[in-house]
């Protein structure tokens, strides 16, 4: 059980660094935003708005993960089974938007450095709630016998 509180703690950790990410990346979206429009760029408005509210949603999703992953501690597993299916449909969204485009943004050619560190983390997110899980389903099946 002990070592179960210790997987909850690093995932905690790792949705905390996600959300922290994204919060950086709609930073930089908003200081985008404002460059544009200081030098009267008014084209790109709505897509980086929307980027905006994109990463600050995403954002707030992660941190709502982790309170959730950490009030349920290795008791529920719905927690771990919503935090891999989040990282999984971002990651599809990101893979998207880089090749056949997403509404509003099109297809973006830049990877940034936050965009990779996203994607490790949510990789990183998806193998720890996966190996959670996988620990919680030995768990009782040990108690079972």
């Amino acid at each position: 059980m002990a070592n179960q509180k210790i997987i909850v703690y690093v995932l905690c950790a790792f949705l905390i660094a996600t959300a922290v990410v994204y919060f950086l990346a709609a930073l930089g979206e908003y200081t985008d935003l404002t460059e544009l429009l200081s030098y009267g760029i008014e084209g790109e408005t709505q897509e980086k708005q929307v980027e905006i509210v994109f990463f600050v949603g995403s954002g707030i999703v992660y941190l709502g993960l982790f309170a959730w992953v950490f009030k349920a501690g290795a008791r529920k597993r719905i927690p771990y089974v919503a935090s891999i299916a989040v990282s999984v449909a971002l990651i599809i969204t990101y893979v998207a938007s880089r090749t056949v485009g997403v509404p509003i943004v099109g297809v973006e050619y830049y990877v940034g450095r936050l965009d990779v560190v996203s994607k490790i983390l949510q990789a990183i997110v998806i193998g720890i709630s996966g190996f959670a899980l996988f620990n919680m389903k030995k768990q009782s099946a040990k108690g079972a016998k």
